[in-house]
């Protein structure tokens, strides 16, 4: 073979290759560019709004005599507490508060006053009542600035101070909270808010020393270490609304029978027998099944009722951690509350300093006519 075909044979084999190479790369930015097209015309998903845990407080109707129970026989304290309460106080509170914190709407404070003048209608009926609620205890606080004002609420409504306590002892208090959610429940209707701004009910059993007492002791007895006897003594309502406590109390405890089953038909989620229906479960499962008392009690929700529990749970986030004391002075002892947030989260508002679950600690205020 002469040289001029050994030149000719490597100039085809380059030849040959650069042509392969230019054809394999115009192939490969084919790929790509078809690749891109189809991404870039490929449908996508619409992106899913994350909704909040509940909507925020809607402008209706506040329930009338603030939703106590129908049978209940204490209407005349209720009047004298609206009473109370009517005229420029209020709107001067009101202003307050929405001026503190922007974010707040008419709405969500109207709603969280509801739970605050619920409040001091338990504080007329029992001898003291922890505060379970930063949002209510920030207006109450507010409150407490109109310092005329405030003295007047308590003579007009119950004769006397209703006492503000602070107390920052940060003990946890589930058996406090039970009791409080026991007469709650059998003193209001529940509203579309009540968990929201309390924290969940009924997450906690009482404990046997206060169940042995509702069984055993006598109505006397139990009077004088958990109602406000000052306030019975001078409002017969008062007086019969006790009365009426003590003998839901009793019948429900003396029915409590280890190896029986609650024995009352659940009612409409939205009727005023629900909130006492499961307050009858939690005293009848603290005293059968107490040891798996979340698991019973989670039978006798409504599946709406417990998927709007789990979102008033997320919705009130932390609590405050604090117990009460209602035998301290009049809030005019200088201490102050370190509990000031919004548990319901709605309008942002102060940071708080304490640290546990509302359901399972109280404010570091608590509230009490006395009952000495």
């Amino acid at each position: 073979m002469t040289i001029a075909s050994i030149v000719i044979i490597v100039l085809l084999v380059i030849v040959v290759v650069v042509i392969s190479n230019a054809t394999i790369r115009k192939s490969n930015q084919d790929n790509f560019s078809s690749r891109n097209r189809h991404k870039r015309h490929k449908p996508t998903a619409p992106r899913r709004k994350v909704q909040p845990p509940q909507a925020l407080y809607a402008d209706t109707p506040i329930p009338s005599l603030l939703g106590i129970q129908p049978t209940l026989p204490i209407k005349q304290a209720v009047l004298r507490l609206e009473q109370a309460l009517a005229g420029e106080f209020t709107a001067k509170l009101k202003t307050r508060m929405l001026n503190k914190q922007p974010q707040m709407s008419p709405a969500e404070f109207e709603w969280k006053f509801l739970e605050l003048k619920r409040y001091f209608l338990m504080t007329a009926v029992l001898k003291d009542v922890p505060m379970f609620s930063d949002a209510v205890d920030e207006i109450w606080h507010e409150m407490l600035m109109f310092t005329r004002e405030y003295g007047q609420l308590g003579e007009a409504f119950l004769g006397s101070p209703i006492h503000h306590a602070p107390h920052t002892d940060g003990v946890p208090d589930p058996d406090g909270r039970a009791w409080f959610d026991w007469v709650y429940a059998h003193m209001f209707i529940d509203t579309a808010y009540s968990n929201r701004i309390w924290g969940p009910f009924f997450r906690f059993p009482l404990n046997s020393e206060r169940l042995e007492e509702l069984k055993q002791a006598d109505e006397t007895a139990i009077r004088a270490r958990r109602f406000n006897q000052r306030a019975a003594e001078r409002y017969s309502e008062i007086n019969e609304t006790i009365n009426e406590l003590i003998r839901q109390a009793k019948e429900q405890v003396t029915k409590a029978i280890p190896g029986t089953t609650y024995y009352t038909e659940r009612p409409d989620s939205q009727s005023a027998g629900y909130m006492p229906y499961l307050a009858g479960a939690l005293l009848f499962y603290s005293a059968t099944q107490f040891g798996s008392f979340d698991s019973f009690m989670g039978q006798h929700y409504t599946e709406e009722d417990a998927l709007k529990r789990e979102q008033d749970a997320a919705a009130s986030g932390g609590g405050s951690s604090c117990g009460s004391d209602s035998s301290s002075l009049f809030h005019g002892n200088g201490n102050e509350s370190n509990c000031s947030n919004d548990s319901g989260g709605d309008s942002g508002g102060s940071s708080s300093n304490c640290s546990s679950s509302s359901c399972s600690s109280s404010s570091s205020c608590g509230g009490g006519g006395g009952g000495d």
